[in-house]
This record gives structure tokens, sequence and C-alpha cells, in this order.
């Protein structure tokens, strides 16, 4: 109980004080204003205006101070310059480049072709060269077949019965000659129909049985010939 009284009174005094403060305050304020303190109050308001003055003074003197210590940023051209010569160089690059490449292409190619042109030419000079041997060996072949039809022909002979009896015809005798010039597979390839001038054919040859060796340059094993042998009346 003692503890809010005391709380009691303590705000009653309070608020009492407060009242007092209060009607002191509008009292100064309702006052008339003296000359001393109009005075001062000029004072004041012109000290205020010049302070306020300053004030703007100040602040743009530090803006300009401020204007002219502020480095000016310098702005990154040449940077984009770099950028470009980097660009334009890489590109001369990469057409030196493709250049190199298609003029490695272009010789490559050349040569190429150099070389298929080289090959045709020696394939054509190999087989002009193998026609002209062909052609060679085909000629001493031919030589030797006449030489040889030659000797054959001195050992016929014409059967005196098919005279008598007027046979003719022709037999065509086909044979082998190996390299020494021996005569092998003899056999008729087309008859005469007469059997005696078969037989003559036959004998002939083996009259004959052996003939020179033919040319080194020959290089078979042997040589096949079909030979025609005729029987004629005069």
């Amino acid at each position: 109980m003692n503890r809010i009284i005391i709380l009691i009174s303590f705000s009653f005094v309070l608020v009492i004080h407060l009242l007092l403060l209060y009607f002191y305050k509008n009292s100064q304020i309702l006052k008339p204003y003296t000359k001393e303190n109009s005075s001062v109050q000029i004072q004041l308001t012109k000290i205020s205006k010049v302070e306020k003055e300053q004030e703007k003074q100040q602040p743009q003197q530090e803006q300009t101070i401020v204007k002219k210590e502020i480095p000016k940023i310098p702005q990154k051209e040449p940077l984009k310059k770099s950028e470009n010569v980097k660009n334009i160089e890489k590109q001369k690059v990469i057409e030196k480049q493709e250049t190199i490449k298609e003029e490695t292409v272009t010789t490559k190619t050349e040569e190429k072709n150099i070389t298929q042109e080289n090959i045709t030419k020696k394939d054509s000079t190999i087989d002009e060269i193998n026609e002209n041997v062909n052609k060679e060996i085909e000629a001493l072949i031919d030589d030797y077949g006449k030489k040889l039809r030659d000797e054959i022909n001195k050992n016929k002979n014409y059967p005196t019965i098919s005279k008598k009896l007027k046979e003719q015809g022709k037999v065509i005798v086909r044979f082998r000659v190996l390299k020494n010039g021996l005569f092998d597979d003899i056999s008729i390839l087309i008859s005469s129909n007469k059997e005696r001038l078969d037989n003559a054919a036959l004998n002939a040859l083996y009259d004959t049985k052996k003939y020179l060796p033919y040319d080194n340059r020959i290089k078979k094993e042997f040589i096949e010939y079909n030979l025609p042998l005729e029987f004629v009346l005069n």
C-alpha cells in the first residue's frame, strides 16, 4: 500500500510540474517583444543569411574542386583497334593457309596427273615394244615355216597307183617342231578322202624327221604348224 501511495503522490506532483511549465511557456510567448530582442533577432537572421550564403558558396567551391580533381576515364578505343587488328591478322593467316592448301592440292593433282601421264606413256611404250617383239617373233616363225614346208615338199612322193587312178587332193597335216628341230604329235587335221594321199602326206613328215632348230629369240618350247600338202596331176 505504501508503494501505491508513493507512486500516486509522485505522479500527482509530476503532473502539477508539467502544468506549471506549460503555463510558463505560454506566458513568455504572449509577451511583447522589446527592441533589444528585435535587434538580436535581426542579427540572428543576418547571420543565418550569411551562413546560408556561405554554405551555398562552399558546396559550389567544393563541387568545382571535386570536378577538377576527378580524372577523366580514358576510352577503350585502342583495345577495340587492337582487337580489330587481331581479327584482321587472323583473317590474313586463314586466307594464307587456305591459299597454301589450294596450292598444295593443285600441286598434288598436277603431280598425280604427271605421274599418270608418265605411267600411260610407259605403258604405251611397253605395249609398243611388246607389239614389235611379237611381230618380230611371228615373222621368224613364218620364215621358219616356209623353209620347213619346202623341205617337207622335197620328201613328198605322189603314189603311182593314185596317179594311174588319177586321184588328186589336198591334205592338211598338224605337227609340232621342238627347239632341237624334231617333229612331234604328227596327225591329219583335214583329210583328202583318199587314204593313199593321206598316208603319202604323213610319210613326207616321217621321212623329213628332223629339221634345223629354230631361232633362240623364239622363246616357245615348240612351234605348232598346220601344213597343207597338195597332190595334183600335171
